[in-house]
């Protein structure tokens, strides 16, 4: 099922991923446990990877995102989003919450792909919740863009 949009989605979005704790769950100080840091750059590089997944959902996401940017006008094209993510102590992402993408179903797109499995590791049972995950949204260069035009065949070379 691959698709041929050009991934302004999280396929290439979430190129930077910043962790960071919920200021009301862990107070004001700055000595974050590594525990906690080790399970929040985990987690981060499952969102990513479950946003870049081949499926119905992301390209649904990406879609969206992609026709977002291009309709952007000057600066209000969605350049990050922060996720809030709840985690069972089995590893199962419980529950997500973020500001609007805009769309409901690109809401449910990116609220399914971040909750349909479980990480790969429980979190530290002592981690304050939810982590905060920002998700960094830029475009992919070395995707597929539907709009520009074919190649033109090479000499010699057989056209369809």
């Amino acid at each position: 099922m691959t698709s041929n949009v050009k991934r302004i989605g999280a396929a290439a979005i979430v190129t930077g991923l910043v962790f960071a704790f919920s200021a009301t769950a862990w107070g004001q100080s700055s000595e974050i446990p590594q525990p906690w840091i080790a399970y929040a750059q985990l987690a981060g590089r499952q969102f990513q990877a479950w946003l870049e997944a081949d499926n119905d959902a992301a390209d649904a996401l990406h879609t969206y995102l992609e026709q977002r940017h291009k309709n952007a006008k000057g600066d209000t094209s969605l350049k990050s989003v922060v996720v809030r993510a709840w985690f069972g102590a089995d590893g199962s992402v419980s529950r997500v919450a973020f500001d609007s993408l805009g769309d409901a179903k690109a809401d449910a797109d990116l609220r399914q792909l971040l909750t349909a499995r479980p990480m790969t590791e429980p979190p530290p049972p002592d981690m304050r919740q939810p982590l905060r995950v920002q998700l960094q949204l830029e475009e992919n260069p070395d995707a597929d863009d539907d709009d520009s035009p074919d190649p033109p065949p090479m000499p010699g070379e057989n056209t369809p």
